[in-house]
């Protein structure tokens, strides 16, 4: 109908009311995650998981006909048909499946008494060969938590993947998630000149070392990495249509800007892990960059935008060196000399040890969701160094750690899941990195930085717990995955141009 009467004039296609619900939902709840304070509350993480499925129900659930649009990319079965046909939906069902499954057949309770509390063994309603947990306070953590982290996750990125047909629609959502990242980057900077000690100078935080909207920094500098991941990729999208056009301007000079923006916030987070694996994510995006300028030049015979752009990362450059810490960085420097030459005793070396030994225990189906917390202090023990909080030259070892988290992601999941539910995870985790594939079509360049930036992710998560944070759990799932469908709806938009 409207194609027909509209068949004279050069007017666009409507977006359909549906894709527009996708679209608030999913920009609502991706900028969320870089404000819901790492999604530990939980308010925070019931937003995100009502924004996770709003998102998905907007997406695939029964609407009138009037909302599926004139452009027919929309439809009530057309939209169910395409979310069964996804293997990531299939897979990421499973996985929720299987946390349910551990939830509703707890083999061990968490009994609390008035100065401690300490575990002991249940009988599975279930049976004990089927997958368990340990049944604990909702509030806390428990398998039922964990269930809603990854379903608020998981409901956001195949509502995306599902409701997203048009190239307006994903490239809006993806400008509103970098701007709330840049956004928040930049208020962690002045939060830090500030001085102040309250988390978004608000909220009362009993970790001092918070970073941006995050209690921790670790978590909050490596949500600023994933913003700058896409960002690199998003500035080498528009340079090739840049070039295409042969336009001089174009939104990759805004992209350029922004990652360097988000690489000093990155770096006066003072997160080891974030600026050793943040520096060379910018010497990956620098060094494509001057590739693609300077062949660029040897075709075009100009060099000015390759001048302009070195003159701008010279000068952001220079004016962070003027506000780094650098008596901090010498002492964070120091400290990671020491724990190289004694990695063998570092604390995080030997809770990821230690984690092992307690995966080593239940190998196949894990300990249950949100488990860690309450097993962990059995294998903990065995090791001096992290189960005493300190070493006093007379009195010996003094104290308690507590860990709630491994400090390595990966032996974390296995801890909880066991191999069953980790075949899920890797599998997924598989389908996202093969997105690059997707991007290489497009841009070379681009899938360089996407699948450089998801394995310095990976790498990242054997020394920290950035999975563990609700927000970003939740956006990494979603951006990454919107990042994949805008390059199939670029290259769908190349294919029918060129029929």
């Amino acid at each position: 109908m409207f194609k027909r009467d509209n068949r004279h004039n050069k007017i666009a296609m409507p977006i359909a009311s549906r894709e527009w619900g996708v679209c608030f939902c999913a920009l609502f709840t991706l900028v969320f995650t870089g404000w819901s304070l790492g999604g530990y509350n939980d308010w925070a993480l019931h937003i995100l998981l009502f924004g996770g499925i709003s998102t998905f129900i907007f997406s695939v659930g029964p609407l009138p006909n009037a909302w599926n649009g004139y452009d027919q990319n929309h439809g009530n079965l057309k939209n169910l048909r395409r979310l069964l046909n996804l293997p990531i939906f299939w897979l990421s069902f499973s996985f929720l499946f299987y946390i349910l499954l551990q939830y509703i057949n707890p083999s061990i309770s968490q009994i609390i008494g008035e100065e401690s509390w300490w575990v002991k063994s249940m009988k599975a309603p279930l049976g004990k060969d089927m997958p368990s947990s340990v049944q604990s306070n909702y509030y806390e953590m428990n398998a039922l938590r964990a269930l809603v982290i990854h379903a608020a996750a998981f409901t956001c990125g195949l509502g995306i993947v599902v409701g997203i047909q048009r190239r307006k629609t994903a490239l809006l959502l993806i400008w509103a998630f970098i701007c709330s990242g840049v956004l928040m980057g930049f208020i962690a900077i002045l939060h830090k000149f500030s001085g102040s000690e309250y988390l978004l100078w608000i909220f009362e935080c009993v970790n001092t070392k918070h970073w941006g909207s995050f209690y921790y920094r670790n978590q909050g500098a490596a949500f600023l990495m994933l913003v700058a991941i896409i960002c690199g990729v998003l500035y080498f999208y528009y340079l090739n249509r840049s070039q295409e056009r042969r336009n001089k301007g174009g939104p990759h000079f805004l992209c350029f800007f922004f990652a360097f923006l988000l690489y000093g916030s990155i770096w006066l987070a003072l997160s080891r892990g974030a600026i050793i694996l943040g520096s060379l994510l910018l010497l990956i995006f620098i060094s494509a960059s001057a590739f693609q300028h300077a062949k660029s030049c040897l075709k075009e015979g100009s060099i000015f935008i390759t001048i302009l752009l070195c003159f701008l990362a010279l000068v952001g450059v220079s004016f962070f060196i003027q506000f780094f810490d650098w008596e901090k960085i010498t002492n964070r420097a120091e400290h990671f000399a020491e724990v190289f030459n004694h990695i063998e005793s570092y604390d995080r070396t030997l809770s990821t040890r230690a984690t092992w030994d307690m995966a080593q225990d239940r190998i196949i189906y894990g300990w249950g969701g949100g488990s860690f917390r309450y097993i962990f202090p059995i294998y903990q023990k065995k090791y001096d160094k992290i189960w005493y909080s300190y070493h006093h030259k007379k009195k010996g070892w003094m104290g308690r750690d507590v860990y709630h988290y491994a400090h390595n992601d990966w032996a974390q999941f296995l801890a909880e899941y066991g191999l069953v539910g980790c075949s899920f995870l890797i599998a997924l985790f598989l389908i996202v990195t093969a997105g690059f594939l997707r991007i290489f079509k497009t841009s070379i360049l681009a899938g360089v930085i996407y699948i450089s930036g998801v394995l310095l992710i990976f790498i990242h998560n054997f020394v920290d717990f950035i999975f563990s944070s609700p927000s970003y759990w939740v956006a990494f799932w979603g951006s990454l995955l919107l990042l994949a469908k805008l390059f199939y709806l670029e290259q769908k938009a190349e294919t029918r141009a060129s029929i």
